[in-house]
């Protein structure tokens, strides 16, 4: 799989910045993440690419390993009928619960919620 439009981003809000100018118009992006509770710099921690993907309604994927060693994250907008994990569900609904999600995180909540039932 080819890696295009891998983003140079420092902070979470820089990669939120990213997704409201972007996420409606992109089919994906590349972030580098690590799971290490102190990221070396431009390396964002995984937990805040991950919220940061579903207040928009899209998810994490792929990970690769760049040539200068970095993770990067493959993130993308959700189907519209792919499987939810409960634990993402529960993150979105904290996360709507501090002002953080979008009307697209939203109605891909709503979607999954209702494929549930």
């Amino acid at each position: 799989m080819n890696m295009h439009n891998i983003l140079n981003i420092n902070s979470r809000g820089e990669f939120r910045e990213w997704l409201l100018e972007n996420s409606g118009r992109e089919k994906e992006c590349w972030v580098a993440m690590s799971r290490s509770k102190t990221p070396p710099l431009g390396v964002l921690p995984y937990i805040d690419v991950v919220e940061e993907a579903l207040c928009f309604g899209w998810i994490d994927s792929i990970l690769k390993r760049l040539p200068d060693g970095r993770l990067v994250q493959r993130l993308s907008p959700r189907r519209p009928k792919s499987h939810w994990k409960q634990l993402n569900m529960e993150r979105c609904r904290d996360l709507e619960e501090r002002g953080l999600m979008t009307e697209a995180g939203r109605q891909a909540l709503e979607r999954a919620i209702e494929q549930k039932k």
